[in-house]
This record gives C-alpha cells, sequence and structure tokens, in this order.
C-alpha cells in the first residue's frame, strides 16, 4: 500500500513543476531546478531505489541552502519572485529531504534515540500550513497550483512513510 501511495505522490510533485516550467511570465530557472530535483528524488525513491536515500537527503538540503542564497532578498539582478514562493520552495526541499530518510526504511525511520515518525509529522504540519497560507496570498493561479501540488504530493508521502 505505502508503495502505491508513494508512487502517487510523483503525480502532484510533476504537476507542480509543470506549474512552474509554464509560468511564462516569470522565468525562475532556480525554482525549476529545484523543482525537478525534488521529482527525481521521488521517482527514484518510489520506482527503483538506485541512489540511497541519505544521498537524496544530502542533494536536497544543499539545493536548498543554495536556493536561499540564490534569491536572498538584497539581489537585484533577479527576477521578482516572491519571498514567500522562495521560502515555500526551499522548506519544501528541506521536508522532502526529511521524508527520503523517513522513508528509508524501518531502520533509517527507527535509529537510535528518537523516532523519526513523529518529528517528520510535526514538520509535514507546519510545511502543510505553510501552504495553506501561502496559497492564499498567491494572486497567481500557477503559484497557487503548484504550492498546492507540492502539499499534497508531501502529505502522500507522509502517509505512505507512516
Amino acid at each position: 500500500m505505502s508503495e502505491i501511495l508513494h508512487a502517487w505522490a510523483v503525480a502532484p510533485a510533476a504537476v507542480g513543476a509543470c506549474c512552474l516550467a509554464a509560468d511564462r511570465a516569470r522565468v525562475r530557472p532556480p525554482e525549476v531546478v529545484a523543482s525537478a530535483l525534488m521529482l527525481l528524488a521521488m521517482l527514484d525513491a518510489a520506482v527503483s531505489g538506485v541512489v540511497a536515500p541519505v544521498f537524496w537527503t544530502a542533494l536536497l538540503l544543499v539545493a536548498a541552502l543554495a536556493l536561499a542564497v540564490w534569491r536572498r532578498p538584497r539581489q537585484r539582478r533577479a527576477p521578482r519572485v516572491p519571498a514567500l514562493m522562495t521560502l515555500h520552495t526551499t522548506l519544501g526541499m528541506v521536508v522532502m529531504a526529511a521524508l527520503q530518510l523517513g522513508m528509508g526504511g524501518h531502520a533509517a525511520a527507527h535509529a537510535h534515540g528518537v523516532a523519526l515518525t513523529p518529528v517528520l509529522i510535526v514538520a509535514v504540519l507546519g510545511y502543510v500550513s505553510l501552504s495553506v497560507m501561502a496559497g492564499r496570498r498567491m494572486p497567481a493561479l500557477l503559484d497557487r497550483a503548484q504550492i498546492a501540488a507540492m502539499a499534497a504530493s508531501v502529505v502522500l508521502m507522509t502517509v505512505a512513510s507512516v
């Protein structure tokens, strides 16, 4: 059952990536790359498992930091990307990185010390709350669709990992 949910989580992530790429009003290559990276990590985890979850986690965290630095508020040459969209995408990568570890198997989810599952659930609830707030504030339909798709994907991955 969890494999089916995990595979279904890829669909909203693909929709979100398409919404982001289709936004011709604002060309956002860093966000498109971030979205594609999350989609690749999800596809690998759901279908093949060629790359270890810990490597996807590290890659997603590095990409989240790179996006945050690239889109820092004081950068003048950057296109007008709402800071809330950058925050949502960056935190999405962090949550996906945590979910990659959580879905890495029973040993990864219940390693030494505190179990990872309650932490993941709290992180996902916070991310979904941010998604609802961000969706209400975004005027562009494609932005709202991308936010909703990412939140749906995170929820499906969380249900699959629990």
